[in-house]
Parts: C-alpha cells; structure tokens; sequence
C-alpha cells in the first residue's frame, strides 16, 4: 500500500512537471524584449531591502528551520555513543 502511495505521489510530481515547464518556457513574458540598462546591483538591493523585505525574513525563518530540523534529525543518540562521549571518548 505505501509503494502505491509513493509511486502515485511521484506520478503526480511528475504530472506538475509535465504542466508547469511548457506554460514556463512558453509564455510571452519571454518573447517580450525588455532592456536591462538600468538594472544595477544597487537597485537590485534596494528592491530586495524594501520592496521584497518581509519575504526575505520569511525566507530567512524557513531556512533556519530547515537547518535546526537537519541538525536535530542528523543526532546520534545510540547508546553506545552516548557512553563513549560521556566517558570522554576512552
């Protein structure tokens, strides 16, 4: 029953791929010949620090939780190695 699940949710992951790319690759945002010129690193900082702030804080939290939850989920707390660190590795 789980490989069921697991083989439909990747079907379904799949399925979105099949969807998402060509609406991506072909809409007409790409054909559009927009100008660059007055892109700038500092213009691009500012609209990351102003217009964009509270995503980035989101982001930022997201992230940190992700790395808490790896280095949580990366312990390891067999009992042998709890001993050997409390015996100080001897």
């Amino acid at each position: 029953m789980m490989r069921l699940i697991a083989h439909i949710g990747r079907v379904m992951v799949a399925g979105l791929l099949v969807i998402l790319l060509p609406m991506i690759a072909l809409h007409p945002m790409w054909s559009e010949g927009g100008s660059t010129a007055d892109l700038t690193s500092f213009s691009f900082a500012r609209s990351l620090l102003t217009d964009w702030a509270l995503p980035v804080i989101i982001l930022g939290v997201l992230l940190s939780m992700a790395m808490i939850g790896a280095s949580y989920l990366i312990r390891d707390e067999r009992i042998e190695n709890l001993l050997w660190e409390q015996e100080g590795g001897k």
